[in-house]
């Protein structure tokens, strides 16, 4: 009975540090794949999150709701505008891209 609850407890610990390393991936990839879509930015350049176009604010608050954008960048790649967001829940980071219409560029 005691090799049982020994053996449970190691799998339990398995389970939560392979659950919490799939998020730190996930976060990781989001990251990868944003700055190489911006690899070949022309002209990048801090905004006030208050200062995001309406559309953009919009998208945030509703794919975002649960997250805090702290600091944005307008970039310019093939003389087209995108924003660059860095969203914070908790310890979790997100960096989005999302065009001037709001959409995400994924």
């Amino acid at each position: 009975m005691k090799k049982l609850f020994v053996l449970s407890v190691f799998v339990l610990f398995a389970l939560i540090s392979t659950t919490t390393f799939a998020q730190e991936e996930v976060v990781a990839e989001n990251v990868t794949e944003v700055q190489d879509e911006i690899a070949e930015v022309q002209d990048k350049t801090e905004v006030k999150v208050s200062e995001l176009p309406d559309a953009v604010a919009k998208t945030l608050k509703e794919n975002y709701a649960d997250f805090t954008a702290e600091k944005a960048s307008k970039v310019l790649k093939q003389v087209k505008a995108f924003y660059l967001v860095t969203l914070t829940k908790g310890e979790e980071n997100l960096v989005v891209l999302l065009d001037s219409a709001g959409k995400e560029v994924k």
